[in-house]
């Protein structure tokens, strides 16, 4: 059950992503995170947010049992591109000593973990444009191997260097995930459930292996609802989406185009969480990209719920 939802994004109709839109030392404090890459500052905000939006969540769950997965594609791509142009113009002594150690993204999910005392399982999801939706499926793996009785699941993302080349996504989306009798022991009503299923479709499917794959997206889309809820999806130009859009049954109405995915795992995340908070009731999100990735999560929302939405930045 999702008990939070916390968001640090630009506004929709805001700025271009330049990071104008977000002030470190309103967001975090004066001390021990102007330094940190974008992606883990966001990532942390968005964490505060969620936490507090699932009131007393952390009563009763021990710090072991308590987990974060979280899924990235570029958020440590602008501080590799620094570090790859300072070791080549200059030398790797040169590299700064209080970021060099953000280079390994592992780091800047742990430093989620350390904040909030979550000594649990701690893993960073990079598949492309699914990562974060990847980290709500795992987050279900965790409870039922009775690995976490607390996750936060999200996604965080900074501006690709070259932007030409794709969307920019900039910010970060934490989930807090309990098990459903966890959360009702304590009279949270939460937002509702998630499940999620991914695949991984192979380039230039025809004949035979295309029919194959069909049934597999259909079947797959069908074990989740599709043919009883509204389907939402996030599909680009490619092949790939193409299959998956007249794959997957639209029983309930025409597909609802959400819009492209960026250059991330977050617009997944995003519209996750719009979805969440939204008062239409259930529904079914589909995404795909050329690289063959593809992700369905299927959204069972709380009848009647009214939990405190936190604020974003």
């Amino acid at each position: 059950m999702v008990t939070g939802i916390g968001v640090c994004a630009p506004p929709a109709e805001g700025p271009a992503a330049d990071g104008a839109w977000f002030d470190v030392r309103t967001q975090l404090g004066r001390r021990g995170y102007k330094y940190l890459p974008a992606a883990c500052q966001y990532l942390l905000v968005a964490g505060r947010h969620a936490l507090d939006d699932a009131v007393d969540c952390l009563d009763g769950a021990a710090e072991e049992d308590r987990g974060v997965v979280v899924g990235t594609n570029n958020g440590v791509a602008a501080l590799h591109d620094e570090q790859d142009r300072t070791v080549i113009a200059e030398h790797a002594n040169e590299l700064s000593p209080v970021t060099a150690p953000f280079g390994a993204v592992n780091v800047l999910t742990s430093r989620l973990s350390m904040e909030h005392g979550f000594k649990g399982i701690s893993l960073t999801l990079t598949s492309p444009l699914v990562a974060g939706l990847e980290s709500v499926q795992v987050g279900a793996r965790a409870f039922a191997a009775g690995r976490s009785t607390l996750l936060l699941a999200g996604a965080m993302e900074q501006a690709v260097p070259a932007p030409e080349a794709a969307a920019p996504e900039e910010g970060a989306v934490v989930l807090v995930l309990e098990p459903p009798e966890q959360a009702e022991a304590r009279g949270a009503t939460g937002y509702g459930r998630c499940a999620v299923r991914t695949l991984l479709l192979p380039h230039g499917l025809t004949g035979t292996a295309r029919e194959r794959a069909e049934a597999v997206l259909r079947e797959a889309a069908l074990s989740l609802g599709a043919d009883q809820v509204p389907v939402y999806a996030l599909l680009d130009d490619s092949p790939v989406s193409e299959l998956v859009a007249g794959a997957v049954p639209a029983a309930v109405g025409p597909i609802r185009d959400a819009g492209p995915p960026a250059a991330g795992s977050l617009t997944p995340m995003l519209r996750l969480a719009d979805r969440l908070r939204a008062d239409d009731g259930d529904s079914l999100l589909v995404t795909a990209a050329g690289t063959g990735n593809v992700a369905m999560v299927r959204i069972w929302r709380t009848a009647g719920s009214t939990p405190r939405r936190s604020a974003g930045c």
